[in-house]
C-alpha cells in the first residue's frame, strides 16, 4: 500500500475551509489543544498543571531576580515561597485589585493603581517621600541680618540616602535682626528627617541650613553660618500609582488615558509640569523597547527614541489597541508582545511588529488577560489568553483550562489556588486534521495509519465520516522513544471523505513527528 504523509505541522488554521489544510509548506491543523508545535514541526504534549495550594483567588504572582517571591491574597501582599508554601504578611493594600510590577537598580517598584511601593531586599519604603507644602514660620529674636529670606523644606531618609521633592519656597521679611521659628512637616513612613533649606539675606536660591530628626515641630533658625548645598530648583514629586514600566531609566506610570513621564535615573518621582501622554482611551499595555515604547490604548502607537519626553517620532502601527495585561517581553529582551484583536503580536526593540496569527486565526480576545515565555524543551514559545504561539515559526496552538491571574516563573495563579505549570501529571491533549479525501473523490477504504510518535500510552486516532459516525482505534502499541507506530482503522470504512483527529491516551506525555495513510482507492464515488 502506498501511503501518504501528513504533515510537519503549521500550527492552527481556523480561516481555511477544513478541506484544504494541506499545503506545499506543511499541513496545518483544525485543532490542536494542549500541545506544542515545536521548532521541527513536530506535536508535543504541552506540561500539565497541577494544584500545589489550595487559596482563595490569588493573585498578582511575581519573583524577583534573587527569587523572592510577592503575591496578593484578600487586598494584602505576601512573600511565599513555592513549591512548599509558606506565606508572610507583608503589606496590608487598600483594595484587591491586581498588582503590578516592576523591578529597576536592585528595587522592585509595584502598584495597583492605587496603592504603591518599593521594597529593597525585603524592606517596605513609599516609591517616593511625598513632597510637602511650602512651609509656614513666624518672626523671633536672633542675629539674621534684616531682609527677606526664602524657605523650603523636604524629607529626608538618612539609611537610604533619599531625599523627596523640595517644597515650594515660602518668602519671609525680617524687618529688623531676628529670626525664624520654621513649622515642620509631620513624620511621614520612609522619612526619618526633615532637611531645612532658607536662602543667604535677599537671595533667591534656599540653602540646606539643618538636618532635623522627624517628628520635631519646629525649627529655630536664628544665626547665620555656613550653609550646605543649594535646594533642587525643579518641583518634583512622587509619581501617580499606576501600572509601572521603565524606559531608559525613567519609571513611568499608565492610569486610565494617562501616562506620567518620571525623572531619568530618580525612580518614583516626576515633574507634574512636564508634558503627560493621554490618550483617547485607557492605556492596556506600555513596554519598553529599548528604542521606544510601544503603546496599546484606542490605537496601537510606537514611540521612537530613547527618552519618552521626546519622541523622535510617533506611529500609529494598528488601528486598535490590546488585551489589558498582556505585555510580555522575551527573555533576551529582544522579542516584544502582547495579545490584541488580532491574536498575539510580536514587536522588535525597533517599532517593527509582525500580527503573527492574523492570517490563519479567527478568534475572540478576552476582556483582560496574562502572558508568559516559555523557553524548555529547546523552543521558545508564548502563552497568553489560551493561545500558544512559537516564537519562531509562528505556529499556534490552544491551550484548555489555562485561565491563569497572573504567571511568574512556572507557577501560576488562579481562583482555586497557586498551580505548578510544569507538573508531571496526565493532560489530555488531540489535534484535528480536518478532512481529508487523499486526493481521490472515490470511495476509499483506510486499512492502516502509520504515526513516528514518542508516547508514553498508545495514541488513539479518531475518524468522523460524513454521516457524522464515529469510530476510535488505538495503536497497536506505544514507546517513550520515538518509533513508528501502525494503527489499523476497521475494513468496513468506506467514504470520499474522512474527518481525522488523533489523541493521546490517559493523559500521557507525546511527541509526534510524522503521521501517513494508506488509503485503498475503489472505483466507485457514491
Amino acid at each position: 500500500m502506498q501511503t501518504q504523509p501528513i504533515g510537519g505541522f503549521l500550527g492552527i488554521n481556523n480561516r481555511l475551509p477544513d478541506f484544504a489544510l494541506g499545503t506545499d509548506k506543511g499541513r496545518w491543523l483544525r485543532e490542536a489543544e494542549d500541545v506544542d508545535i515545536d521548532n521541527a514541526g513536530r506535536v508535543r504534549r504541552r506540561n500539565a498543571t497541577s494544584l500545589i495550594q489550595a487559596l482563595s483567588d490569588p493573585h498578582s504572582l511575581y519573583t524577583t531576580t534573587s527569587g523572592t517571591r510577592y503575591m496578593v491574597v484578600g487586598g494584602s501582599l505576601y512573600t511565599v515561597t513555592l513549591p512548599a508554601y509558606t506565606q508572610t504578611l507583608f503589606r496590608v493594600l487598600s483594595n484587591d485589585d491586581p498588582v503590578n510590577y516592576v523591578e529597576y537598580a536592585g528595587s522592585l517598584y509595584y502598584s495597583n493603581g492605587t496603592d504603591s511601593g518599593r521594597i529593597e531586599s525585603g524592606v517596605w519604603f513609599p516609591w517616593a517621600l511625598p513632597t510637602p507644602t511650602a512651609p509656614s514660620a513666624s518672626v523671633i529674636s536672633g542675629a539674621l541680618y534684616a531682609g527677606d529670606y526664602q524657605v523650603s523644606v523636604s524629607h529626608y531618609n538618612s539609611v537610604t540616602g533619599e531625599e523627596g521633592g523640595i517644597s515650594a519656597s515660602a518668602g519671609y521679611t525680617l524687618a529688623s535682626a531676628g529670626g525664624l521659628r520654621i513649622t515642620l512637616p509631620g513624620t511621614t513612613a520612609g522619612a526619618n528627617y526633615v532637611n531645612v533649606y532658607v536662602s543667604t539675606v535677599n537671595g533667591s536660591i534656599p540653602m540646606l541650613v539643618a538636618t532635623i530628626a522627624a517628628g520635631t515641630a519646629l525649627y529655630d533658625y536664628v544665626t547665620p553660618g555656613s550653609v550646605g548645598r543649594e535646594a533642587n530648583q525643579r518641583y518634583e514629586e512622587p509619581i501617580p500609582a499606576g501600572v509601572p514600566f521603565i524606559h531608559n531609566s525613567r519609571l513611568c506610570t499608565c492610569s486610565g488615558t494617562t501616562i506620567y513621564i518620571g525623572l531619568p535615573a530618580r525612580p518614583g518621582y516626576y515633574i507634574p509640569t512636564d508634558p503627560r501622554l493621554e490618550f483617547a482611551s485607557d492605556v492596556t499595555n506600555a513596554i519598553s523597547g529599548q528604542n521606544g515604547v510601544y503603546v496599546t490604548a484606542d490605537k496601537t502607537y510606537w514611540f521612537a527614541g530613547t527618552d519618552l519626553l521626546d519622541a523622535q517620532s510617533v506611529i500609529d502601527l494598528l488601528p486598535y489597541g490590546a488585551v489589558p495585561g498582556t505585555g510580555f517581553v522575551t527573555n533576551d529582551g529582544n522579542s516584544i508582545g502582547w495579545f490584541s484583536e488580532s491574536g498575539i503580536v510580536i514587536a522588535t526593540t525597533g517599532g517593527e511588529i509582525k500580527e503573527a496569527m492574523v492570517d490563519a486565526i479567527d478568534q475572540t480576545p478576552p476582556a483582560s488577560g496574562v502572558s508568559a515565555v516559555f523557553s524548555d524543551g529547546g523552543y521558545n514559545r508564548v502563552v497568553s489568553c489560551g493561545w500558544c504561539m512559537h516564537m519562531e515559526n509562528y505556529a499556534a496552538t490552544q491551550y484548555t483550562d489555562y485561565s491563569f491571574t497572573s504567571i511568574s516563573g512556572t507557577y501560576a495563579t488562579g481562583p482555586a489556588g497557586i498551580y505548578d505549570l510544569e507538573a508531571t501529571g496526565k493532560q489530555d491533549a488531540h489535534i484535528n486534521f480536518g478532512k481529508e479525501n487523499f486526493g481521490s473523490e472515490n470511495l476509499k477504504g483506510v486499512p492502516a495509519c502509520y504515526i513516528g510518535v514518542a508516547s508514553e500510552t498508545p495514541m488513539e486516532l479518531r475518524v468522523t465520516t460524513p454521516d457524522d459516525e464515529d469510530y476510535r482505534y488505538e495503536a497497536r502499541s506505544s514507546s517513550t522513544s520515538l518509533r513508528i507506530q501502525r494503527i489499523d482503522p476497521g475494513k468496513g470504512l468506506r467514504a470520499n471523505w474522512y474527518d481525522l483527529s488523533l489523541y493521546n491516551t490517559e493523559g500521557s506525555d507525546f511527541t509526534l513527528a510524522s503521521v501517513s495513510f494508506a488509503p485503498v482507492e475503489s472505483g466507485r464515488r457514491i
